[in-house]
C-alpha cells in the first residue's frame, strides 16, 4: 500500500487515495485475556490475568463509500467520512509466563476479514 512501512509508533493516512495505516508495539497492558465480560465486570477482580498487546499493524484501503461535506449544525459536528472495504490488521498479544499462563497469540494478516473500516476528516465542538 505504502512505498515505504510505516515507522512503529505512527498512524497516517491519506484521505485522497483512501489509504490508512497504524503501526503500534506495546501499547497497553490488558487485565484480562478470556472473555468480554470479565473484562467489563466490576465483580471481577483487576489483573486476573495480565496479558501486553506487543504490536498491532493496521492496513485499510479503498474507498467504498464517501460522504463528503456531511454537517449537523445543531449538534455542531460536521465532516468528510470515507468507508474503506480492504483492510489487514495483525496482532500478536501474549500472558507472561510469571502469570502462570505464558500463552502467545499471534494472528495471520492474510485471513483478516474486514467488515467495516472508516476514516474521517471530522469538525466538532467549539472548533465547528
Amino acid at each position: 500500500m505504502w512505498t515505504t512501512p510505516a515507522p512503529t509508533g505512527s498512524a497516517r493516512f491519506d484521505l485522497d487515495s483512501g489509504r490508512a495505516s497504524f503501526k503500534a508495539e506495546n501499547i497497553c497492558s490488558v487485565f484480562d485475556t478470556f472473555t468480554t465480560g470479565n473484562s467489563f465486570s466490576s465483580g471481577r477482580p483487576l489483573g486476573f490475568v495480565k496479558g501486553v498487546i506487543e504490536s498491532v499493524d493496521i492496513e485499510v484501503s479503498g474507498i467504498k463509500e464517501s460522504h463528503v461535506g456531511f454537517s449537523d449544525p445543531i449538534n455542531q459536528f460536521a465532516g468528510d467520512f470515507f468507508e474503506l472495504s480492504l483492510g489487514t490488521i495483525a496482532v500478536t498479544a501474549v500472558t507472561p509466563v510469571s502469570t502462570g499462563h505464558g500463552f502467545r497469540f499471534v494472528s495471520d494478516p492474510a485471513s483478516t476479514i474486514v467488515n467495516f473500516a472508516q476514516m474521517a476528516k471530522e469538525r466538532n465542538g467549539k472548533f465547528f
